[in-house]
């Protein structure tokens, strides 16, 4: 990526680009399939959380503590983000009428700086134990 982004925010972006990815992936085939949109991004949320979080340890928070305590921090954040990814896309997608994309889009990047605090600080912190 850039020398001039730290080598676990550039993790961070990879893993999160893979896993958000797969969101869409998931977002676009269940409304294709007749899914009412905001049902699609739900479920899209949930699949790309299950990969991200094996990326995570992988390739941006190498040093995270064990499974046992990091992946219940990791399950309460996503219940955090998974959440917000519902408030923001409503709120865009239903009071503020942009389209579906847009709509993602914006509450994509909205919900990835929060989850880089959050798994930064509260996730995949090492702490002493």
């Amino acid at each position: 990526m850039n020398k001039f982004l730290p080598r676990q925010l550039q993790g961070f972006m990879a893993a999160g680009g893979l896993a958000t990815l797969f969101h869409w992936l998931v977002m676009a085939v269940l409304i294709g399939a007749g899914v009412e949109p905001i049902l699609a991004t739900a479920s899209g949320s949930v699949s790309g959380a299950a990969l991200n979080y094996g990326l995570q340890r992988r390739l941006a928070f190498r040093n995270a503590g064990p499974h046992r305590f990091t992946l219940w921090r990791y399950i309460g954040s996503c219940l955090f983000a998974w959440l917000c990814n519902l408030v923001f896309f409503f709120l865009l997608n239903s009071v503020l009428a942009l389209s579906v994309t847009l709509s993602q889009i914006v509450t994509t990047g909205l919900v990835a700086a929060l989850n880089y605090l959050v798994y930064q600080r509260l996730v995949f912190h090492e702490q002493s134990l």
